[in-house]
């Protein structure tokens, strides 16, 4: 508990300095630390981000073979499970990216410190930009924060097409009402990392269709 309370601590320490004693604002004092966070990150993200989209490519290439086992051994499951996981050793899989799992427990704490440092808007009673005051909702920047997070779902090339529409707009909705619930600067926060992410997705898709044009990555 020290310990998160020293987190959330050198958050709101590191706002105060960048918006006062830099000067920066309170509304580009959030954008520019929610980008330092992020960037802090990416090392982690990008791994993340990587190895997933790479595993769903290469499920998507199994999906007939795994139609078929499942077509062939309905009737067994046991052998089922056994010739999908020797389908899996085969292309580099596991049933679980452990890896994956732990970078993203590892990042939560600190998505979450910035979350809890700017919930109740305490001390950032500012104006921003049309904002009148960061502390209370604004109906055009929750709007803004759920564009956003259509933006950085859309952004998002492994998402099932049949589902595509609902996983894109169902948080979309869900953002903007959570959005007008809670200080603006909350939604300036939200904003900012979904188009962090949205960015940082576009990149992995380009970098990893380059490697594969290249030879250097098969799917």
């Amino acid at each position: 508990m020290d310990l998160w309370m020293l987190w959330l601590d050198t958050l709101r320490n590191a706002l105060d300095f960048l918006s006062t004693d830099l000067g920066l604002g309170t509304g580009v004092a959030v954008i520019g630390l929610t980008l330092l966070i992020r960037t802090a990150l990416l090392p982690i993200t990008w791994s993340i981000g990587y190895r997933a989209s790479v595993r769903q490519r290469k499920l998507t290439q199994l999906r007939p073979d795994l139609e078929r086992i499942k077509s062939v051994y309905k009737q067994s499951p046991e052998l089922q499970m056994q010739h999908t996981l020797a389908l899996y050793r085969e292309r580099g899989l596991s049933f679980v990216d452990g890896r994956s799992l732990i970078g993203a427990i590892v990042q939560m704490p600190l998505l979450l410190g910035m979350f809890q440092a700017l919930r109740d808007g305490a001390g950032l009673a500012a104006r921003f930009l049309w904002v009148g005051n960061l502390a209370r909702p604004d109906v055009l920047l929750a709007v803004i924060a759920g564009l956003t997070t259509a933006l950085m779902m859309s952004a998002n090339p492994d998402l099932p097409e049949h589902m595509r529409t609902v996983l894109v707009v169902v948080p979309a909705v869900i953002a903007t009402i959570a959005a007008f619930q809670f200080a603006s600067v909350l939604a300036l926060y939200w904003a900012t990392t979904n188009c962090f992410s949205a960015a940082q997705t576009t990149g992995l898709r380009f970098v990893i269709a380059r490697r594969i044009r290249m030879g250097t990555l098969r799917i």
